[in-house]
């Protein structure tokens, strides 16, 4: 009897599906049983947030001054006179 393999893995818009995992298996015809796993928990808004700025932080990013963005906030309003 051949090796049954089990794993996860993501159906995609395309009807395609994208393994979490490599297999030890060459280019085949295979057979898929396909089970639904339960959705993850959606972040909330604080989450989300909290991660982007952890992230920013990690990375050394520095976000533009207060007198950065009035003047950019000038520029782009003095060009709609133009």
């Amino acid at each position: 009897m051949q090796t049954a393999y089990i794993v996860t893995g993501t159906l995609n818009e395309d009807q395609t599906v994208t393994l979490d995992e490599a297999l030890p298996l060459g280019p085949m015809k295979v057979r898929l049983s396909i089970e639904p796993l339960a959705p993850k928990r959606l972040r909330t808004h604080d989450e989300v947030i909290a991660e982007i700025w952890e992230r920013q932080q990690k990375r050394g990013y520095q976000p533009p001054t207060r007198a950065e963005v009035d003047a950019y906030l000038k520029a782009e309003r003095d060009s709609w006179d133009e």
